[in-house]
């Protein structure tokens, strides 16, 4: 026996020696990439939480490093989750759950319609395949937090890198807004800038934020009822929260996105009244009569002359995002530009619709579709002046429709229906701070992306690693058995 630790001690030395050598002799970017790629492989067979912690932290930075071969760094943490899956699943297959067997039939009719669509096939399969990524990263998160002996722990590494990765660049955006650091069309006026933080876009900066701010409350809210004013931790735990917090609300607000700050009070909504049914109509009314205050103080805000009229003109457009109409009759001025621009595109996704009904244009497909509209000869005048596409329809459901037919749409609507029952069934089955906080945060979070989708596309740039991972989290807290209520002096 001694002999053969010896023999493998030795062989790990020899190992390591060889790979130091190898690493010495490439260039320093591809030796760094390489030393990166092995840690990562380490960690990816030590436990199955590594790999999906390190995707969800790529995806701020999957635009800013490249690795060798053109491999961004989040596609390559998709490599090492499937690897881990396949390495820890060898026993024992991961179980899909209701969110995962409907979101494997919503891929199914995304796949149907791409092999249906006569436009481009290779869309369809890239945006199948990125459909298909949020499934892997559901069912690696949840594989590996169904285990009761590190379920804590591991809940714990999770909704730490959901919370950091996004503050990150929700910090990064404030600082862009204060700077005036940007793209001349970010410009807001008074040397200030749209914050849109590495992700590119201020509207999926915003729905990126939209996927994380409600996690922070909804865990700071949890930490508060347990009421441990006396245990110095709780304050560390607080202050680390809140920190999050602050700069992912900061970034959601500096972003000026009229869809975003929508679907964040959709959120906020939805994790208030979540909050409150655990104490009944006494709360719910207070927190029914907080909203009403804010939102009359709001209004004699915008009317009083303290806000900066460039976030006052911004909030009351927001009335003329929500009335539908005919773009053919409208003068263009840049007052309404971006508006009639939003509502010209809900139309060419309505017409895209009335054409192929069934199976849409294939996913993946829009702008294609768009353009031969634009370039058949027979342009709409509703589509002048906007003769490139801006990729989506401003409406995620009106969208997949539009790509994916009346049975995407329905397969959608299914799986969104069954996180929402997922969502409500963890917020009954909490039974201590942690899970409750995620669960609460984790409804706020569905109501945020199911509000914000109202007005973009939020299924993009792997912003589904973020999701995938809330519902995993979402989905074994409501795997468990239902305790007794939550005791304010639990750890």
């Amino acid at each position: 026996m001694m002999a053969q630790r010896d023999w493998s001690r030795w062989l790990w030395l020899a190992g390591a020696i060889a790979i130091g050598a190898g690493l010495a002799v490439l260039p320093p970017f591809l030796a760094v990439s390489w030393l990166l790629g092995l840690v990562g492989l380490g960690l990816a067979v030590s436990d199955p939480i590594w790999p999906v912690a390190l995707a969800v932290l790529s995806v701020p930075f999957q635009q800013l490093v490249m690795l060798p071969g053109g491999v961004s760094v989040t596609q390559f943490c998709f490599g090492l989750v499937a690897l881990s899956l396949l390495w820890h699943t060898r026993q024992r297959w991961p179980m899909l759950g209701i969110p995962g067997i409907t979101l494997a039939i919503f891929i199914w009719t995304l796949a149907l319609a791409a092999a249906l669509t006569p436009l481009s096939r290779s869309e369809g399969l890239k945006e199948t395949l990125r459909w298909g990524t949020v499934l892997l990263i559901y069912l690696a998160a949840g594989w590996a937090l169904q285990d009761p002996a590190h379920a804590q722990w591991r809940r714990a590494v999770l909704a730490s890198c959901l919370l950091a990765a996004p503050a990150i660049t929700g910090l990064i955006g404030i600082g862009q807004y204060l700077t005036g650091i940007g793209p001349e069309s970010f410009a807001i006026g008074g040397g200030r800038m749209r914050a849109y933080g590495t992700i590119g876009q201020p509207n999926s900066f915003a729905g990126y934020l939209n996927q994380a701010w409600p996690l922070a409350a909804g865990m700071g809210l949890a930490l508060i009822e347990t009421r441990r004013w006396h245990k110095y931790h709780w304050w560390l735990i607080l202050g680390a929260i809140a920190l999050a917090g602050a700069c992912l609300l900061g970034g959601l607000l500096a972003s000026f996105s009229r869809g975003g700050w929508i679907g964040a009070l959709v959120g906020a909504l939805t994790l208030g009244i979540a909050f409150a049914g655990r104490y009944g109509r006494r709360i719910g009314g207070r927190i029914g009569a907080a909203a009403l205050i804010a939102g009359l103080g709001g209004l004699l805000l915008l009317n009083s002359g303290f806000i900066p009229a460039a976030l006052s003109s911004r909030v009351t457009s927001i009335l003329a995002n929500l009335r539908p109409f005919d773009t053919r009759g409208v003068e263009i001025t840049p007052a309404n530009f971006a508006v009639v621009e939003r509502m010209a595109h809900l139309q060419a996704a309505w017409h895209m619709i009335q054409e192929r009904p069934l199976f849409g244009v294939g996913p993946g497909n829009f702008s294609i579709a768009y353009e031969r509209l634009v370039y058949s000869g027979q342009t709409p005048t509703w589509i002048k002046p906007w003769y490139d596409s801006r990729g989506h329809a401003h409406n995620y459901y009106l969208h997949v429709a539009a790509e994916s037919g009346l049975i995407g749409a329905l397969a959608y609507l299914l799986w969104l229906g069954s996180v929402w029952y997922i969502a409500i069934g963890a917020i009954r089955r909490a039974h201590d701070w942690p899970t409750r906080g995620i669960a609460l945060g984790g409804i706020g979070v569905i109501g945020a992306l199911s509000g914000h989708n109202l007005f973009e596309n939020l299924h993009v740039l792997n912003m589904g690693v973020q999701l995938g991972a809330v519902i995993a989290l979402l989905a074994t807290i409501t795997a468990e058995p239902a305790s007794q209520p939550l005791d304010n002096e639990d750890v």
